[in-house]
């Protein structure tokens, strides 16, 4: 025998709401925690987007003016006042401004160079008043940009921090051949001290090879700090102004030496240098980038044209050279 049995309304009313409460709540479960992920994720976009942003506008400030006024820098000295672009993304002899005439005028032909190396300068600035300081110089990091794949190459896979080092003749002549105070620091990084004559120390990395026409820009940055240079005198570092440029040198092959093809200069012109800026107690990261802008010295007199030099700083930005080195995701 059939039972027809229908519950009561009171019933059916009773066991539809828990089955529509137990949706809502699962619905409610599953939006709480996508919800949560997109907020996660939208969050983490927007600071790193916002750190990508903020190291672009670090970038493109290092290559406007001095943070401060150079101790006896010749007044006619483009670096004196500004980051410059020379040769920018140009390896090659006729990339050369004007003024420079090496007797051998191959070294101004259209001929490419295979050969780059990052270099330094720590420079005092005019109010410099501390004695118990030093510069401290790591993390130096070359990047090329390769015409046939568009992508960024790191240069020096092996060193990072500096190899060579030498006192400039700027401020103090005299005192320029003393040997560069130099020191290992408990972090096993590298730092310089300043003479008494406060000469401006020149140093960098070896020569790397490259291959010039695949050479379409160049970046390079480093990372400085002012740390004491005897913890148990008086931190004056309050009373320091010591400035440091990032830039970087062409050389027409791996065996040359500056005087085996400049003569008769003593230098080759740069491929680009950062301002000078201001070396603070905590790390501070220094760029130079061949971007535009602000674009290559204005007429310099090179052969070849200024718009073979640097990349638009929109190229830049849209490509950057590992920009995701410098942000930490895990710390967000």
């Amino acid at each position: 025998m059939a039972i027809n049995y229908k519950p009561p309304a009171k019933c059916l009313f009773s066991f539809g709401s828990r089955k529509s409460m137990y949706i809502k709540n699962s619905l409610c479960r599953n939006f709480c925690i996508n919800g949560s992920m997109i907020i996660a994720l939208c969050t983490i976009f927007f600071v790193s987007s916002h750190a990508f942003s903020n190291i672009i506008d670090d970038i493109k400030a290092d290559m406007l003016l001095n943070e401060a006024e150079l101790l006896d820098a010749p007044a006619n000295a483009g670096w004196a006042k500004r980051a410059n672009i020379t040769m920018g993304g140009a390896p090659r002899g006729d990339a050369t401004p004007s003024w420079w005439q090496p007797n051998d005028k191959y070294y101004k032909s259209s001929a490419y160079w295979h050969a780059i190396t990052p270099w330094f300068i720590i420079y005092p600035g005019t109010m410099h008043n501390a004695s118990n300081v030093r510069v401290k110089i790591s993390e130096i990091k070359l990047y090329i940009l390769k015409r046939s794949s568009n992508t960024w190459e790191l240069v020096n896979t092996d060193d990072t921090d500096p190899t060579w080092q030498f006192h400039q003749s700027y401020i103090s002549s005299k005192t320029a051949s003393q040997k560069v105070n130099k020191r290992i620091e408990p972090d096993g990084k590298i730092s310089f001290k300043l003479n008494k004559g406060l000469n401006p120390i020149h140093g960098g990395i070896h020569k790397y090879e490259i291959y010039g026409p695949d050479v379409k820009a160049v970046y390079a940055q480093l990372t400085t700090e002012l740390v004491l240079d005897d913890p148990d005198k008086p931190d004056d570092r309050v009373e320091a102004q010591l400035l440091v440029s990032i830039g970087a040198d062409y050389y027409p092959d791996m065996n040359l030496r500056v005087r085996d093809f400049t003569a008769p200069h003593y230098w080759i012109p740069a491929v680009a240098a950062s301002r000078f800026g201001l070396v603070k107690r905590d790390p501070r990261v220094h760029h130079v980038a061949t971007i535009s802008p602000p674009g290559p010295i204005k007429n310099n007199g090179s052969v070849l044209s200024d718009s073979f030099k640097i990349i638009p700083v929109t190229e830049f930005e849209a490509n950057p050279p590992l920009i995701e080195s410098e942000l930490d995701l895990d710390t967000l």
